[in-house]
């Protein structure tokens, strides 16, 4: 039976860098299974930059969460859609276009994979 999977992009709220999130579809929903660093150029390489998915975002139990600051929190920027960590704010700042807004719960998001 063939996986499928993608990485999408998103920045640490606390060290400002990037990194890829593994996500693998599971009875139609996505699920975080992975995350590792990244830079631009392997990104863009690789095309991670360009990914759009609409889904949940579960989590695995051994998803290791952000690789800098080891949050399992996220939140979608509703300006650019991009992902930054999340740690519970009520009002949260993008990490790629620096946009301040409110925080809430959603059970599907749309999400862009990066664009630099």
């Amino acid at each position: 039976m063939r996986v499928k999977a993608n990485v999408i992009l998103a920045r640490c709220s606390n060290e400002r860098e990037t990194y890829g999130m593994r996500i693998e579809e599971k009875e139609g929903d996505w699920i975080r299974t992975w995350a590792f660093p990244v830079r631009q150029e392997m990104a863009e390489r690789e095309g991670f930059d360009k990914v759009e998915i609409h889904g949940s975002f579960l989590a695995t139990e051994e998803y290791p969460g952000c690789p800098y600051c080891k949050g399992s929190g996220f939140f979608v920027c509703s300006g650019c859609g991009k992902i930054s960590c999340y740690h519970g704010e009520s009002i949260t700042c993008c990490k790629w276009c620096g946009r301040s807004a409110g925080t809430e719960t959603r059970d599907k998001l749309d999400v862009s994979g990066g664009g630099f």
